[in-house]
């Protein structure tokens, strides 16, 4: 059991402050939740800067593979029609090109009625 000394240790312990102590203690209180929450925030917005400067990166790369798709569609595309020009009696081409959903129509492009709009 506690002896009236500690007894007596604990309700001093248990007294106000003077309020000097008291706004000193609050003071310290404040200042280091102020500077967690500049250390949060310029952690994050490092990650955000980070995050942006990959997404740059990954945009660039996709803007230039599209460039090169669209310089090599222009004569994939002459090469595609006049294979399916030629498959058009073939039904053998022509399986081959509905399995992989390849669809044409029997008439050549340039046969086509200038109203209709080409794919």
């Amino acid at each position: 059991m506690s002896t009236p000394e500690e007894i007596q240790n604990e309700t001093r312990s248990d007294q106000p402050v003077d309020l000097a102590a008291a706004v000193g203690q609050l003071r310290l209180l404040v200042c280091g939740l102020g500077a967690a929450l500049i250390f949060v925030s310029l952690v994050l917005s490092a990650l955000v800067l980070k995050l942006n400067r990959d997404l740059a990166a990954v945009t660039n790369n996709r803007q230039r593979q599209v460039a090169q798709l669209q310089a090599t569609q222009k004569p994939m595309m002459y090469v595609l029609g006049e294979l399916a020009k030629y498959s058009v009696g073939k039904p053998e081409l022509t399986a081959i090109f509905t399995k992989h959903g390849l669809k044409y129509s029997a008439t050549p492009v340039s046969e086509q009625p200038a109203s209709l709009p080409q794919r």
